[in-house]
């Protein structure tokens, strides 16, 4: 599998400026190695949010972290109630 090259916002912004100063997308494309879909999608992250819409918003990841959490918490409380039906059957025998 190969691994996708992440470019830093400094680069993302000359690119997208490049694309809009008139260089053709699919020239971009293959000269940085990007499809043009996320050629596409820089350029709209830059026109509606300049160069902070490549940034990483410190929430989303935090959004994430929580979201993990609250899975595993899921899984956990499963496997408890699991066991105490386990248990009860048992006792009962």
């Amino acid at each position: 599998m190969e691994k996708k090259t992440r470019f830093t916002t400094k680069i993302k912004t000359e690119i997208v400026l490049t694309l809009l100063r008139g260089e053709s997308i699919e020239a971009l494309s293959r000269k940085h190695g990007v499809t043009i879909a996320d050629l596409s999608l820089w350029r709209d992250q830059f026109i509606e949010q300049g160069a902070h819409g490549f940034k990483r918003k410190p929430e989303d990841s935090r959004l994430k972290e929580a979201e993990r959490m609250i899975g595993r918490l899921q899984m956990e409380l499963e496997l408890t109630k699991k066991k105490n039906e386990l248990v009860a059957k048992l006792r009962r025998r």
